[in-house]
């Protein structure tokens, strides 16, 4: 314990600065504080309230900066540990996983350090633990609708699904219009005539006002009534939360079509160079249009013993903003894509791969699987020149309905093309077009795989794609449900059964909503006439 001088004024402005901080009076308690900190720089307690200032207004990065000067001035303390931990893995940044296993080891947890540890567990992929720490906070008779949403989607993620059911419902129970946990609860399925939560679901998309609230709970109302086969209903119900959620976003097709081009032109100026990057064989990108079945083959490549999973990671994302120095909250955007010539390729591939060293739990490879690196795919063979990329194809119309009927996060305009069915079908047709970009440039590093060939023929398919990723052929690649490794995606569910076709031809059901989608698609030569 550091000692410092005056230790009675620092106590009053600690509490002046603390109710400061409760009543919002951001200002006052910043001026406080960073006078404290000119008069008694070796005041550690006064650098951790001024990152919960950071906190507040996510400025992660500077959270991070007084969350440093605090623990290096008091290193044993348990609570700028696990604080400097989250705030690394907010800003990008998985050295947290060290810091956490620091705090593991020492005393005195209390449920607010474990809420702490546990929300930087979830955001590194280590949902094991993060579920214990959540049930160690409830343990101490926590009961709050958040913690136990929390729960929930960990045990969910760990494939207990009845536990994370009874977490989301105790989550609900004890805030009834928690949207987000009712969509949640929904999408581990078990729908039936006799079990199902329409009734509620009705009531509370009737009184939604939020266009967030009012889009997660009729992505429930949909489901439900879908498993139920009341198709018209259910797709009435969305539109209309669609339509509010568009407003709001006010998303426009020509920001992605722009993207698109951009990427293809940057990779199209001059011939692919490959020798400016880190060379490093251990990475496994699979990419594609969610919803296309890359949870599958991510399942399938990491059940070989060669094989480790981080599921859908933003390293490669984050580690370029980093290089570039930029604030911006979209995963991708023009500003990027202009200044990729000012990108260390070498650089950013070890990043890349340092940054994700803690997931190889002494494997050789590791699968990365965002789905929309697809776009980044010319930059990711560029920093690593051995990676092998994995696209998935499936079928267009398939493939737009499964993107229109899954709930997205919408804190970016990344998922704002699946707000309407004709933009999910230009955004399908743009798409379709880099990866045959991608594929021509880097048929050694791009391998495009299909869906539709993957479920009807699994050994054969299996085999090639194996073969392209440089792994022997294992018996164990076939049996997906045998994986029990987490899995955090829409397809957390579905994905622990065995490989099968039922989900083929899907849009069969909605077919009557798709001319318009179709004329698009057609039009594009993506379709038949």
């Amino acid at each position: 314990m550091v000692v410092v001088d005056n230790e009675h004024e620092q106590m009053l402005i600690q509490d002046s600065a603390r109710l400061a901080l409760l009543q919002g009076d951001y200002r006052n308690a910043f001026q406080l504080l960073t006078d404290a900190v000119s008069r008694y720089p070796q005041w550690a307690g006064a650098y951790f309230l001024l990152s919960r200032i950071a906190y507040d207004f996510k400025n992660h990065l500077k959270e991070v900066e007084m969350l440093t000067h605090a623990y290096r001035l008091e290193p044993d303390k348990l609570e700028y540990t696990v604080y400097l931990a989250r705030a690394q893995v907010l800003a990008g940044n998985t050295d947290a996983v060290y810091l956490l296993a620091r705090a593991e080891r020492l005393q005195n947890h209390t449920a607010e350090v474990l809420d702490v540890m546990g929300v930087a567990y979830n955001r590194l992929c280590m949902y094991e633990q993060a579920a214990v720490c959540f049930k160690k906070v409830i343990a101490f008779g926590q009961a709050q609708p958040g913690l136990f949403f929390n729960l929930a989607s960990s045990l969910k993620f760990c494939g207990d699904f009845a536990g994370a059911r009874d977490a989301y419902e105790s989550a609900i129970a004890l805030k009834p219009d928690y949207y987000k946990a009712h969509a949640a609860l929904t999408s581990l399925g078990g729908i039936t005539p006799q079990t199902n939560h329409i009734a509620r679901l009705r009531e509370l998309v009737s009184t939604a006002t939020d266009p967030d609230d009012s889009l997660c709970v009729a992505h429930a109302l949909s489901k439900e009534l879908e498993a139920l086969k009341c198709c018209d209903e259910s797709m009435a119900v969305l539109a209309q939360a669609k339509q509010k959620m568009t407003k709001k976003l006010a998303y426009q097709f020509a920001r992605d079509e722009d993207i698109f081009a951009r990427v293809k032109q940057h990779f199209s100026a001059k011939p692919p160079v490959l020798n400016k990057g880190y060379a490093n064989g251990r990475a496994i990108f699979v990419v594609g249009m969610p919803r296309t079945g890359t949870t599958l083959v991510e399942r399938i490549i990491s059940n070989h013993s060669q094989v480790a999973t981080g599921g859908e990671l933003y390293n490669f994302s984050v580690a370029l903003k980093r290089q570039l120095k930029s604030t911006s909250n979209e995963f991708i955007d023009s500003d990027f894509i202009n200044r990729l010539d000012e990108v260390d390729l070498a650089a950013l591939g070890r990043e890349y791969i340092s940054s994700t060293d803690y997931l190889l739990a002494g494997k050789r490879y590791l699968v990365d699987k965002l789905p929309l690196n697809i776009l980044y795919a010319g930059l990711i063979i560029a920093a690593l020149p051995e990676a092998k990329i994995v696209c998935l194809d499936r079928n267009p119309l398939d493939t737009i309905v499964s993107n229109y009927r899954q709930l997205f996060s919408f804190h970016d305009s990344t998922f704002g093309y699946t707000l309407n069915l004709e933009d999910a079908a230009r955004y399908y047709v743009a798409f379709k077009r880099l990866v045959d970009h991608w594929q021509t440039l880097y048929p050694n590093n791009f391998y495009v795989a299909n869906y539709e060939s993957l479920v009807a023929n699994p050994t054969d398919e299996i085999k090639a794609l194996l073969g392209f990723c440089g792994l022997e052929w294992e018996e164990a690649c076939l049996a997906v449900e045998k994986n029990s490794k987490p899995v955090a995606t829409a397809s957390a569910v579905q994905v622990r059964q065995p490989i099968s076709a039922a989900s083929v031809g899907q849009w069969k059901h909605y077919a009557a909503y798709l001319e318009p989608a179709i004329a698009i698609l057609t039009d594009a030569g993506l379709l038949p006439k």
